[in-house]
C-alpha cells in the first residue's frame, strides 16, 4: 500500500489560524485580517520589566500588552476604557460620586 505524504511545495505561511470549527467564510476572512507578523525587536530591559509588570496587573501577556500600547501610540487607537473616560469628561462637567 502506498503511503501518502504532504507535498513539500505547500506554503502555509499565509494561512489563517482558526480555533474551533470553521463556521463561515466571514470567520476565515476575519482570521486573515487579524493575523500577526513575527518580528524581532530589541528593547531596553527596563521597558520589558515594566511591560511584564503592567501586563500581569491587567491579566494579559506582556507582548499582548506591548502591542496594545503600540497600537494606541502609533495608530492613535484607544481602548474602550479610554474612550469612555473622554466621553465622560466631554459630557459631564463634574464626575458623579
Amino acid at each position: 500500500m502506498k503511503e501518502r505524504y504532504m507535498k513539500r511545495n505547500y506554503n502555509f505561511s499565509k494561512a489563517a489560524v482558526i480555533k474551533g470549527p470553521i463556521k463561515s467564510k466571514t470567520q476565515v476572512d476575519a482570521a486573515m485580517r487579524d493575523q500577526k507578523t513575527l518580528t524581532s525587536i530589541r528593547l531596553d530591559k527596563e521597558i520589558i520589566e515594566v511591560a511584564k509588570q503592567k501586563a500581569q496587573e491587567e491579566g494579559v501577556g506582556y507582548l499582548t500588552w506591548l502591542n496594545k500600547k503600540l497600537r494606541s501610540v502609533v495608530l492613535g487607537e484607544e481602548d474602550l476604557e479610554g474612550r469612555v473616560q473622554k466621553l465622560e469628561k466631554a459630557i459631564f462637567k463634574k464626575k458623579a460620586l
